[in-house]
């Protein structure tokens, strides 16, 4: 090999070693920086997985653009350092997304489990406090927080202010009841049932985008053969009779 050619890995590598999550800049970014006058100053700070995505496209680039060299090489580190963020960017999981579907997915359970435990004689906070023992996070947490609140005499409605938007029709069927004085048991199965043909729906609306996305291969396979074969051959032989 070169040795010109050592450089875009090592610069590489050198991205990876500072992408790497370590110990001590957190720990010297928590205690913030210090002014001559000893007042602290803390560093406007990049989320770190952003940083590393961009220290890493950023190598990629320079890669490609050292090894072709000149205006090859300056396009080609934009579009490699483009894609690389792009890749690195869709295979970070979304952890937001990720709760909103434990909320939306464990919501008809919970809804009915507290309609068995308000049947049964439990005060709505009691209800709520059980039921969030008994459900996997992030729900179970959301609704001890609620139980807590309750407990401590805040209004139903502050209760629930707080709360993801998964969880906003759970907070108003609640109130509602205990505003109205009427039972939450059917409001709530009502819930759990409604809740369940939405994810049926969202089910069998992927089902049917996977279908069409497994005929994509097909149709890239067989339309240019079919051009190729039908169309290009009848156009130049047109050509051939008109211009001939």
């Amino acid at each position: 090999m070169r040795d010109g050619a050592w450089l875009p890995v090592l610069l590489l590598a050198a991205a990876c070693a500072v992408a790497v999550p370590s110990t001590a800049v957190p720990a010297l970014r928590a205690r913030g920086l210090r002014r001559p006058g000893g007042a602290a100053r803390r560093a406007p700070e990049v989320p770190r997985p952003a940083r590393n995505r961009w220290l890493l496209a950023g190598a990629a680039g320079l890669s490609a653009g050292l090894l072709l060299g000149g205006v090859l090489g300056v396009g080609a580190a934009l579009a490699v350092a483009g894609g690389a963020d792009r890749l690195l960017r869709a295979a970070v999981p979304d952890e937001d997304a990720a709760a909103r579907a434990a909320l939306a997915r464990d919501l008809p359970g919970a809804c009915e489990l507290l309609a068995v435990c308000l049947a049964a004689g439990l005060p709505v906070a009691g209800a709520l406090a059980a039921v969030g023992d008994a459900v996997p996070a992030p729900l179970g947490s959301r609704l001890r927080g609620v139980a807590a609140l309750l407990r401590l005499g805040a209004d139903p409605r502050r209760a629930w202010a707080e709360v993801p938007a998964e969880l906003a029709p759970l907070g108003r069927a609640l109130v509602r009841a205990g505003e109205s004085g009427v039972a939450a048991a059917p409001a709530l199965r009502t819930l759990a049932a409604e809740s369940r043909s939405a994810d049926r729906a969202d089910a069998e609306a992927a089902v049917q985008r996977g279908a069409v996305w497994v005929l994509a291969p097909l149709g890239v396979c067989f339309l240019p053969a079919f051009v190729c074969l039908g169309v290009a051959p009848l156009v130049l032989g047109i050509a051939g009779d008109v211009f001939g």
